[in-house]
């Protein structure tokens, strides 16, 4: 769930490989991921037994490996791990690093370049990202690919049924999807972040679209907008949840939310209590405990967000 302040100069080359169609937009059409993993025992264990399926990890080629990325519209940047940047020997940005905001502040990152970065049929050339730490239970996981990368085409996802789906061609990226869906529109903002409306509690709330969230974060600054009294941050915090830099923060959980997107009402539901940095501009981030029990579709042209039941 990072949020980085600042969106860096993409130096890549976007490149659309052969075979990329400009037609309708059908059933079958787009470049299906490989998923790679299913969510770690630590993920599952915050899921409870509501866990739905894995976050979206994918295999990616980086510099010629096979790696796995997490698809994270709730970041804005691309990063690797420290961890994927030394086993691919890669050498550091003399002239980047970037900011990177998260639970705990502004911390400001190394930058190291991939020459070649392939995900499904998109190939990025000279690549320079972030190299950023994350939580202990990543284990396996090189790096996220965040909405720099993401925004340029259209976001197909039902974890349930083991789809992820990157849509390129024009008749794909701001239509509506094949399948019963309902619309939401969607904010997108200049970093290439995603907010939703919804409503939590009754009341209308605005949501970070965050695919690389395990659960859905209230702003503990805004519990009490949402009928939740300011007595729930006295409880004993439930546990850490960590931020890309390192940075940590105790986290709180309150039974028996109501949340409401579209027309899915999602009742009795825990949810997290935990702060969020100041420039965010949401009250709440929007989940797997959520999003992972749908099929979405997101379109970075259309501004909307496609909501339908899984295909499982």
């Amino acid at each position: 769930m990072p949020h980085h302040r600042s969106l860096a100069a993409l130096l890549a080359t976007f490149i659309l490989a052969p075979g990329a169609a400009s037609a309708a937009c059908l059933p079958g059409e787009g470049e299906r991921l490989i998923l790679a993993a299913q969510a770690s025992p630590a993920a599952r264990a915050l899921l409870g037994p509501a866990a739905a399926g894995p976050l979206p990890i994918v295999l990616a080629q980086a510099n010629g490996a096979a790696l796995a990325f997490v698809l994270d519209t709730g970041s804005n940047l691309t990063l690797l791990r420290p961890e994927a940047a030394v086993a691919l020997g890669l050498s550091m940005d003399p002239d980047r690093s970037t900011p990177i905001t998260g639970v705990g502040g502004t911390s400001r990152m190394p930058n190291a370049v991939m020459r070649h970065f392939q995900i499904g049929r998109r190939v990025f050339q000279n690549l320079s990202v972030p190299v950023a730490p994350g939580s202990e239970d990543e284990g396996g996981i090189a790096g996220i690919v965040g909405a720099d990368l993401l925004r340029q085409g259209a976001l197909e996802l039902d974890l349930a049924a083991g789809r992820a789906v990157l849509h390129d061609s024009p008749g794909c990226i701001a239509a509506p999807p094949p399948w019963p869906a309902e619309a939401i529109p969607a904010e997108v903002t200049g970093e290439g972040l995603v907010v939703i409306p919804l409503r939590l509690n009754g009341r209308p709330a605005r949501a970070l679209l965050d695919t690389g969230a395990v659960r859905t974060v209230l702003r503990q600054d805004r519990i009490t907008d949402f009928g939740i009294p300011a007595s729930a941050l006295g409880a004993p915090a439930a546990g850490t949840v960590f931020g890309t830099g390192g940075e940590a923060a105790a986290f709180r959980i309150h039974e028996g939310a109501t949340l409401k997107l579209g027309e899915y009402t999602t009742a009795a539901m825990p949810i997290v209590i935990a702060p969020l940095p100041p420039s965010l501009p949401v009250d709440l981030v929007l989940g797997q405990d959520i999003l992972g029990t749908r099929r979405l579709l997101l379109s970075y042209a259309a501004r909307r967000l496609w909501v339908g039941p899984s295909a499982r």
